[in-house]
């Protein structure tokens, strides 16, 4: 997945171990960048609206489409895989 220029990488520390809590887990540290999210206005512009100040109709969509597109490991999406997988 993608980072924002500048933010860090994520990291996982190991939080528990099966031997010593009885379960294994992990504990992730990320920017609020990091991967796929909804940014606001505000991000850029302070007299802006925050997210929260957005109505929540305007993230609704009726006529999505949902796509299958096949990659291998971090292979990119293209305009192109999009365009001929749409039809």
């Amino acid at each position: 997945m993608r980072i924002f220029p500048g933010y860090p990488n994520p990291t996982f520390l190991k939080w528990s171990k099966l031997e010593i809590q009885g379960y294994n887990s992990e504990v992730m540290f990320l920017g609020t960048h990091t991967g796929t999210h909804m940014d606001a206005p505000f991000h850029f512009n302070a007299n802006a609206p925050a997210i929260d100040q957005i109505e929540i109709k305007r993230f609704i969509c009726n006529n999505a489409l949902l796509l299958k597109i096949q990659k291998d490991s971090n292979q990119m999406i293209t305009g192109d895989d999009i365009l001929n997988n749409s039809k």
